[in-house]
Parts: structure tokens; C-alpha cells; sequence
């Protein structure tokens, strides 16, 4: 059986690793990867055919392909990783260590 998860399921699930200061600049995106086409919050991801693209403060950072195969857990826990580099490497949090945090 595969995961079916929309685009406004996913940012739930994400928000949490952003602070609300980082918030209130953030924008996020799902895009399609083949050609940039963004999804929106009632399209269902495409396992391996999406990822996310995000701004904070004037930063720009995104995830790998969004893989669905292992579960919802362990896609989340993969952008959270992503997520954790970009930050680590801005200004605003520059060497940061956020840790995972279990959304499942």
C-alpha cells in the first residue's frame, strides 16, 4: 500500500522546525521537479517526482526528492536532514544544531 500525502499535510508536518521568528519570513514550496511546476495544498505528492524549495530571511534552501516508499516518518525525518544543513550554513543560524524532532 502506498502513502498518500497532500502538500498541506506535508507542511504540517514540517512547521515545527521552523522558529516563529523564521517563520514569519519563510515561504515553502512544493515544485514538481521535471519542470518546476509548483503543487498545491490539495495536490497529493509524487513519490521521487517532487521536492521542497524554501526562503527564509532572503535565503534560499531545498530538500532532495520527496520519497514516500519508507512512510511518511522517514520522508520527514530525510527533509528535516535537509532542512538541518541549509540552517547550519545561513547567516541568520549559522551553525545551528536543531535535532529531529519525531512527527510521526
Amino acid at each position: 500500500m502506498s502513502t498518500l500525502l497532500s502538500v498541506a499535510d506535508l507542511m504540517r508536518l514540517l512547521d515545527p522546525m521552523f522558529t516563529p521568528r523564521e517563520r514569519k519570513t519563510l515561504t515553502v514550496r512544493v515544485e514538481q521537479i521535471a519542470d518546476g511546476h509548483e503543487l498545491f495544498d490539495s495536490d497529493i505528492i509524487e513519490s521521487g517526482s517532487t521536492w521542497l524549495r524554501w526562503a527564509v530571511f532572503g535565503e534560499d534552501g531545498g530538500s532532495g526528492s520527496l520519497q514516500l516508499a519508507q512512510g511518511t516518518r522517514e520522508m520527514v525525518l530525510s527533509v528535516q536532514s535537509d532542512l538541518q544543513d541549509f540552517l547550519a550554513e545561513t547567516t541568520f543560524a549559522w551553525g545551528e544544531l536543531r535535532e529531529p524532532k519525531d512527527l510521526a
